[in-house]
């Protein structure tokens, strides 16, 4: 019996499975076959299954296996895009079909950890009750996400984004001081110049842990001073701060809230910083990226703390 050649060996263009397409876009997404498999109900074994009919087809490799998941090549990014605009049509046809023209679906967004738990976080209520069917995912690291690589789907950071199709829009300026406990001033005075902050002692990010150098602002600012206390969080930093371990450097929007924390040297120490939004081009027309990205832009348009 004569075997019946596979359609895609005599038809470059031949039609993808449409199911292996979702298994790629989940797999994009959560990083992990176990992750991936939980939306579909299938076992992990199926997603790589799925992967690996697409990649035949396509005659690429997707990803790489890596210690934090699956990561996409430069071949499986440039599929993805194409990917969500199949998704994208396909949820359009499902919304006109139902007559639903409500926003859904994830959203990743990536921001510096101070600024998400602060600023971002606490306005989402407000978003939810507008779109309560968009589910957003928040990224905090320490290094600017990968758009490209799909490490998520919106940056908000200190540092412009480069890469191929973003779009990156400077949305704000915060400015950054030095901030001490009145517990810690009473028991160690307040530096009235820059030769008095020799005697003091300061608190500060683990310096080669900085994978964005705009964080370095204590050293840029002052120099080299002698600290007591190190952490890559901001949070941390500012809780220890409070509790009176030292000095430390702060934006705006994260300290002055503060009931016990006071400015240092305000009108001789300060320094700012800028904050850009970011987004592949192709998700700029994603409704529901769309409406999360102009989100944010409202949100620092009405905080004080900010300014252009």
């Amino acid at each position: 019996m004569r075997r019946r050649k596979d359609f895609r060996e005599n038809d470059p263009y031949a039609l993808f499975a449409w199911d292996d397409i979702q298994y790629f876009i989940e797999l994009v997404r959560k990083k992990t076959l176990v992750k991936a498999s939980r939306r579909f109900n299938a076992s992990h074994t199926t997603v790589l299954r799925r992967i690996g009919n697409l990649e035949r087809a396509l005659d690429q490799k997707l990803f790489n296996r890596t210690s934090q998941g699956f990561v996409l090549t430069e071949a499986g990014a440039d599929f993805l895009v194409h990917a969500e605009i199949m998704e994208r049509a396909a949820d359009q046809a499902i919304r006109s079909k139902s007559g639903k023209d409500k926003l859904s679906g994830p959203v990743r967004v990536a921001a510096v950890e101070g600024l998400a738990a602060t600023v971002f976080v606490p306005a989402l209520a407000a978003f939810k009750d507008k779109y309560p069917n968009i589910f957003v995912e928040v990224v905090t690291a320490m290094q600017t996400a990968n758009l490209t690589r799909r490490e998520a789907d919106i940056s908000i950071g200190i540092v412009r984004p480069t890469g191929p199709r973003h779009i990156a829009r400077r949305i704000a300026r915060c400015d950054v001081y030095l901030y001490a406990s009145e517990g810690y001033i009473d028991r160690h005075g307040e530096p009235k110049s820059l030769e008095e902050l020799d005697d003091h002692v300061f608190v500060d990010y683990i310096t080669d842990m900085i994978e964005i150098p705009a964080l370095k602002w204590l050293q840029d600012t002052v120099g080299e001073r002698r600290v007591v206390f190190r952490s890559t969080s901001p949070l941390v930093q500012l809780d220890t701060v409070r509790r009176g371990f030292g000095i430390g450097m702060f934006p705006t929007y994260l300290a002055d809230s503060e009931p016990t924390l006071r400015r240092v040297l305000e009108g001789e120490v300060r320094t700012n910083r800028e904050f850009w939004l970011a987004i592949h081009e192709e998700l700029r027309r994603v409704p529901r990226m769309a409406a999360v990205f102009d989100f944010v832009t409202e949100i620092f348009a009405s905080n004080k703390a900010f300014y252009h």
